[in-house]
């Protein structure tokens, strides 16, 4: 591992029920560098987030920076209903201050700081997507996985939440490894992008994935940017 690398990943593989879902994966990440993933359906991305975090078997190596701080939003979950638990009292799960949860609000466009008193299961959809991801910048990890976090949201919101990620990442100097189906806007904030279906189709800048020949190949069928 270099100097300025934060994970290494050589011949990952990953099975499941007996079904190889993942199949020599090999990339590397640096400090400060935010790596998005694309990939169909079914392609493996949730899988290989899982498998980082250490939460499924493989085989391979995966090597992290010793003693990093790792911030994890996981795909679709939803507020349990009924469960009588307030912004305030989630957020205190991780010790956090007054303060600490208003900043992590704001980043991602929550300012309202009567929102710190509303139970869970009272929040949109939307609303609960953005209180995860304030929940895993609270504490200020060093690095930040993220797997669709703009799905339920709307346009504004969309741009709102990455809009503050880079702006987080630039000022913090975090890694951020993002799953997601936007190919504009985020793809081209991106330092390296990772298109995966159970394989790495194609593995480096923007420009160089996101073409619309790429593109094609990645999904199946022709898209235009």
């Amino acid at each position: 591992m270099t100097q300025k690398s934060i994970l290494e990943i050589k011949n990952l593989n990953v099975s499941l029920g007996g079904e190889k879902v993942l199949e020599d994966i090999d990339f590397s990440l640096e400090e400060k560098e935010i790596l998005v993933i694309l990939g169909p359906n079914g392609a493996g991305k949730t899988v290989l987030l899982r498998t980082l975090l250490g939460l499924l078997r493989y085989q391979g190596e995966i090597s992290w920076r010793e003693d990093l701080k790792i911030g994890y939003v996981p795909e679709g979950l939803s507020a349990p209903k009924n469960l009588p638990l307030s912004v305030r009292e989630f957020f205190g799960f991780k010790n956090s201050s007054h303060e600490k949860m208003l900043e992590a609000l704001s980043w991602v466009g929550m300012k309202d700081q009567n929102l710190l008193e509303h139970r869970l299961d009272a929040l949109s959809f939307g609303q609960f997507k953005r209180i995860l991801i304030a929940w895993a910048l609270v504490d200020a990890p060093q690095v930040l996985l993220l797997d669709e976090p703009l799905i339920g949201l709307d346009i504004h919101g969309r741009e709102t939440i990455y809009d503050s990620l880079v702006r987080l990442w630039q000022k913090k100097g975090q890694t951020i490894i993002l799953v997601s189906h936007e190919i504009g806007e985020v793809c081209k904030k991106a330092d390296r992008v990772l298109a995966l279906n159970k394989k790495i189709l194609f593995y480096g800048s923007p420009e160089e994935v996101v073409t619309p020949s790429n593109l094609g190949k990645i999904y199946g069928y022709s898209i235009s940017l």
